[in-house]
């Protein structure tokens, strides 16, 4: 099976990562009670932390670093998608080159953090493709399987390519 590559607001690695880390946890109290008894709280879990390292590879790797580090610098929430999990709407937390670069290789590091609240609450009978969206985004951020979105749009050939301004109907 072919891994895809992740995606990030339209920035696809060309190399996935070698490692990738989740910290999930939740918010949990203990709370003592004056007769020697304790009390759990769990208040939900805290959003998720996405952390990888990996290298840049080619001659154009310094190019690669480069285009990662203005989508940092740009900000913002965007669907982060990892293959074989499901896409969650993530923040581009940290950069890191890793070492001092080589010819042709680039160690580095990243941090996402998920957004938990950023899902769109109502599907509405369609949706217009901003710049770098692809299916896989839409089904995500509307929560429609891909295989709907595929039916409904006979005229997107590859899920992965879309091009901006493209009505897409999601029911």
């Amino acid at each position: 099976m072919k891994l895809v590559p992740i995606r990030f607001k339209g920035f696809e690695w060309h190399h996935n990562p070698k490692e990738i880390s989740f910290i999930c946890d939740k918010q949990v109290n203990e709370l003592k009670s004056p007769n020697g008894r304790a009390y759990i709280q769990n208040l939900g879990r805290n959003n998720t932390i996405i952390n990888g390292k990996g290298e840049l590879f080619g001659n154009d790797c310094l190019a690669q670093f480069n285009s990662l580090l203005k989508l940092f610098k740009e900000g913002g929430v965007g669907v982060l998608a990892i293959p074989q999990l499901e896409p969650v709407f993530a923040v581009f937390e940290n950069l890191k080159i890793l070492g001092e670069p080589k010819p042709d290789i680039l160690s580095y590091s990243f941090s996402f953090r998920e957004v938990m609240e950023k899902k769109i609450p109502a599907i509405p009978d369609f949706y217009i493709l901003q710049e770098n969206d692809t299916l896989w985004d839409v089904s995500f951020m509307f929560d429609v399987p891909i295989d709907s979105l595929v039916q409904l749009n006979p005229h997107i050939k590859m899920p992965n390519i879309t091009a901006e301004g493209v009505k897409i109907a999601l029911c």
